[in-house]
């Protein structure tokens, strides 16, 4: 099934923080700005020769499903990521997101497999079950990293049940730059998506009409869809991949992990 503005209201669920608020949070920073470069943000027009022409799009679309290229292939045969996949009711979906984009960044490195803890950034709102600003996040898990469920179990905010060693755990999976987008159309943002999509790695996304974040996965060529295409998103809500059409299909955030850091032990 495809999602568009018809029935969109299927995908719709109460905010699952504590006080009701949404479970993303509009950006802080501004796109191209001192503080997002800061925070490792570099601005995708920086980086002409990753930018995707839009008018061969329908090819590359293919050639990256005839190749297994999208990361919706890495992340599936890496067993990272299943149908367990499920923010069991948090309000982290900030944080499963960006945790699933630098899980695909890690495929598309070439390094090991290792499913990582998105309840490890629940530093980032003290510990409470809280919505959140997609790039803070971006920003509090290249200072500190994201945990490996082997440290950090999820689907919980007790520290007292973290295995000891959890935080230089968690500095060995640390996102260090970043790719980031702007909106000024919906074909530009599509551009963009698939620009990301084609180097393998997942785009860390957020949605105002949905007030969710998740990550971007694939795409498919679809001329019964306006914009002609469907993209493809690995929802934490334990239903796998689902498909987005239209407008809904065009996330209002958008960024892509450029690199990861990690020390094998």
């Amino acid at each position: 099934m495809i999602y568009t503005a018809d029935n969109c209201h299927k995908l719709l669920r109460r905010p699952a923080t504590e006080d009701g608020t949404p479970q993303w949070y509009p950006r802080q920073t501004v796109y191209g700005g001192p503080e997002a470069v800061s925070m490792g943000l570099r601005p995708m027009e920086d980086y002409p020769d990753v930018l995707a022409d839009w008018a061969d799009a329908k090819e590359i679309i293919a050639f990256c499903h005839e190749k297994k290229i999208f990361p919706m292939y890495h992340l599936d045969s890496s067993g990272v990521m299943d149908a367990g996949w499920d923010q069991d009711g948090y309000g982290f979906c900030w944080a499963y997101g960006l945790t699933a984009a630098v899980m695909s960044c890690r495929a598309a490195e070439g390094k090991p497999a290792v499913r990582l803890s998105p309840f490890s950034l629940g530093w980032l709102v003290n510990w409470r079950n809280s919505g959140y600003y997609c790039d803070r996040a971006i920003a509090g898990a290249r200072q500190a990293g994201i945990a490996s469920v082997e440290y950090v179990p999820e689907y919980t905010l007790n520290r007292s049940r973290f295995k000891a060693g959890w935080q230089d755990d968690a500095l060995q999976y640390a996102p260090t730059e970043w790719w980031d987008t702007r909106k000024p159309d919906e074909i530009t943002m599509l551009r963009q998506l698939l620009s990301i999509l084609r180097t393998g790695r997942a785009g860390y996304e957020a949605f105002g009409w949905w007030h969710h974040a998740l990550a971007c996965v694939g795409m498919d060529w679809d001329e019964s869809q306006p914009n002609n295409v469907a993209t493809i998103h690995w929802n934490s809500h334990a239903d796998g991949l689902i498909r987005l059409g239209g407008s809904r299909g065009v996330p209002d955030e958008l960024y892509g992990v450029m690199a990861t850091r990690h020390v094998d032990t």
